[in-house]
């Protein structure tokens, strides 16, 4: 069959009022549609974390056998957003009087009524003054349980929650807004930096301002090993200087990039003459081995210990924790690897204490 230019011309025509047609259909079916939803929700052990799609996060613990049932802390994505504290109640709080907040037998903090907003359509009681609002979620992050006093029209009562997963609902609630690594990070509030300064003499390192001479060749120049991958330093440079003994001190600082929310960390021994980068011993597969980072370390003065975890993900519930020794070693000081454990099931249970994890040092032998 042949056919002539005005039946090529028409059946383009068509063609094109076809895909035009399409095109318009596409575009009404995408308007019509409803908005893809990017709630989150997780419970961890007994606490709750609830994410809508602003990210704004509620990480609350409840108790349905209480008029107060529950107790939550809620914060916006936005930086450095301030924290808020909310109560829900079955019948309101009496007026003059107070909330009194009790983690582990010390009391922590209490509210007069009046300094608490009220949303009478979903019986909520909210604060948020920040400096003993922080103070008391730095209480939950170290704490068991919680007891709350609170009066309404039937008297004094006195609600229990426990706080088992608020350290691990803080990270889940850093991680689904953004917050891991970062300063105004929910987890951070009230723990520890990761390389805290010390309180004994000797200067404080923490940037590259004061960092030793002896010590810049491994932050200057895209070769050096401690260099991000740009072929810069790291900053802030997180770092300490403690007094081992007549001499010596032991002086600790961020060495590279990391990622999201693994931060590697370096450490020298310096004796006055030198400078001396410590390996931290470590088992492999293949057995005993070194390494020259520890990751999210910490340092304890008073222990004399160094704590380390590689984090399998944001939430800290998988990985490889470590802790070391500072031991005297032929007249000096080396690490001691003292405990080695790991967790490659990332469950969302998160166990603070790292008794759960697998244990590779000390060795465990069978005794049956």
């Amino acid at each position: 069959m042949r056919y002539g230019k005005g039946d090529i011309r028409q059946a383009g025509s068509a063609l094109k009022s076809m895909a035009w047609t399409v095109l318009v259909g596409a575009l009404m079916l995408a308007l019509a549609a409803p908005a893809a939803q990017a709630n989150q929700f997780k419970r961890i052990r007994d606490v709750n974390v609830s994410c809508n799609n602003s990210l704004r996060c509620d990480l609350f613990i409840t108790n349905p056998s209480v008029t107060l049932y529950t107790v939550g802390f809620r914060r916006s994505a936005a930086t450095d957003a301030p924290l808020a504290l909310y109560l829900t109640m079955r019948e309101p709080l009496a007026a003059r009087s107070e909330v009194r907040f009790v983690i582990d037998g010390d009391e922590v903090l209490t509210i007069p009524v009046e300094d608490m907003a009220y949303r009478a359509a979903i019986s909520e009681y909210i604060y948020d003054t920040q400096a003993p609002l922080r103070d008391l979620f730095a209480a939950a992050r170290r704490g068991d349980r919680l007891s709350i006093t609170y009066r309404t029209r039937r008297g004094q009562a006195t609600a229990q929650f426990s706080l088992a997963g608020v350290v691990a609902g803080a990270i889940f609630m850093d991680e689904v807004q953004g917050r891991i690594g970062r300063d105004d990070a929910l987890a951070q509030i009230g723990a520890a930096p990761l390389a805290p300064p010390v309180t004994a003499p000797g200067e404080t390192v923490v940037g590259l301002d004061t960092l030793p001479a002896a010590l810049e060749l491994y932050y200057e120049g895209e070769q050096a090993p401690c260099a991000t991958f740009a072929g810069g330093a790291p900053e802030p440079l997180a770092g300490f200087e403690a007094n081992l003994a007549e001499g010596v001190t032991l002086i600790g600082m961020r060495c590279g990039e990391g990622g999201a929310y693994n931060i590697p960390f370096a450490y020298w021994l310096n004796t006055g003459q030198a400078y001396e980068r410590l390996a931290l011993p470590t088992m492999t597969g293949q057995g005993p081995a070194a390494q020259l980072l520890a990751w999210n370390a910490s340092w304890d003065p008073d222990t004399g210990e160094l704590t380390g975890l590689f984090k399998g993900r944001g939430l800290g519930d998988c990985g490889t924790y470590s802790r070391w020794g500072l031991d005297r070693q032929d007249g000096g000081f080396g690490f001691v690897l003292r405990e080695l454990r790991v967790k490659q099931d990332c469950d969302g249970v998160y166990d603070e204490t790292y008794e759960s994890w697998e244990q590779l040092w000390p060795q465990v032998t069978d005794k049956s």
